[in-house]
């Protein structure tokens, strides 16, 4: 939003250049940095900053997108990623950071020091500058979860977040959303618990949730395959009442859904935030002057009821 305003003036700036040189357009050599990169969401993400460079092709401008994905679980490893694209000389960095707080360091220490672009897709930076930043609405997201637990739970009852991701920007935002807005709705919410992303971390905690906590009656994830872990331990414990909403896609949390056994999912649009991602960098380096910090994309609710309209997602296609 707000980019296709200015694309005319990159694409003026194109034609003057294409025009007046016997030589082919611009050429760019852009870093991707991507973490946790078989995820169907960062997937996703990918092939949309690939189509938008393949738009940017057919304006006739060229952009080499060298993309690396550093680890799944090891945030530090992104900090290796981020170099390494330093020292192959890239004109722009468009950055999925694992960690808001750990990536900051090398935005700050290499790109920012020698004044390289950078714009942020999904997830913000702690500290640091950048160019533009391309986000979903977490917080809204988080109010429609904490929305879709209350309709569904009684009065009072008590919900409780899973948190993989204690220094992810927006994940918090997530968080802080279903809370405020749970609390709001007359529901008590209790401690979160913290832990690793993976499905054996979702099942344990789960396991020790549902003994230490038996009053739980919902449990909102900001990943899916926590929730997926969790369903396990569920399952095992007889305790399927308990009402559990997440974030994000993929296959198998989408057919958990159409089965019932998940209740619900704020679902993001990955491949707009990849396009954007890759547009906000080809218009700056084409010298358009971007609005300041961020775009805020929507977010839906994906049920049980209306399961049909995501079965072409690219996130549940793995196209």
């Amino acid at each position: 939003m707000g980019l296709t305003k200015r694309l005319s003036t990159a694409l003026a700036l194109v034609a003057t250049l294409t025009s007046t040189s016997a030589t082919a357009g611009p050429n760019f050599t852009v870093g991707l940095s991507l973490f946790y990169g078989g995820n169907p969401f960062v997937i996703t993400l990918q092939n949309g900053a690939r189509k938008a460079v393949e738009d940017w092709k057919a304006k006739g401008v060229n952009i080499n997108m060298l993309v690396t994905n550093g680890g799944d679980t090891d945030t530090t490893r992104q900090i290796g990623d981020l170099e390494d694209l330093y020292a192959q000389g890239v004109n722009g960095l468009v950055v999925f950071p694992g960690d808001s707080v750990v990536v900051s360091e090398p935005v700050k220490n290499i790109y920012n020091k020698n004044h390289i672009p950078v714009v942020v897709a999904d997830t913000g930076l702690n500290s640091g500058k950048y160019d533009y930043l391309v986000i979903s609405n977490n917080f809204e997201g988080g109010q429609r979860a904490a929305e879709l637990m209350a309709k569904n739970l009684k009065p009072s009852s008590s919900v409780i977040v899973f948190d993989n991701a204690t220094g992810v920007a927006v994940a918090q935002a997530r968080i802080n959303g279903f809370e405020t807005r749970a609390k709001e709705l007359g529901l008590k919410v209790i401690t979160r618990k913290t832990l690793k992303l993976s499905l054996e971390d979702g099942r344990r905690t789960m396991q020790d949730t549902i003994l230490s906590s038996p009053e739980v009656s919902g449990v909102f994830f900001i990943n899916q395959l926590v929730a997926q872990g969790a369903y396990a331990a569920l399952v095992e414990a007889k305790r399927t009442d308990v009402k559990l909403v997440s974030f994000d896609l993929d296959r198998v949390s989408y057919q958990m859904v159409k089965d019932g056994r998940i209740l619900g999912l704020v679902v993001q649009d990955p491949y707009k935030i990849g396009y954007e991602s890759m547009n906000a960098m080809a218009m700056k380096l084409m010298g358009a002057t971007l609005k300041a910090h961020e775009d805020l994309l929507p977010t839906k609710v994906l049920t049980k009821e209306n399961a049909s309209a995501f079965a072409d997602d690219p996130q549940v296609t793995g196209k």
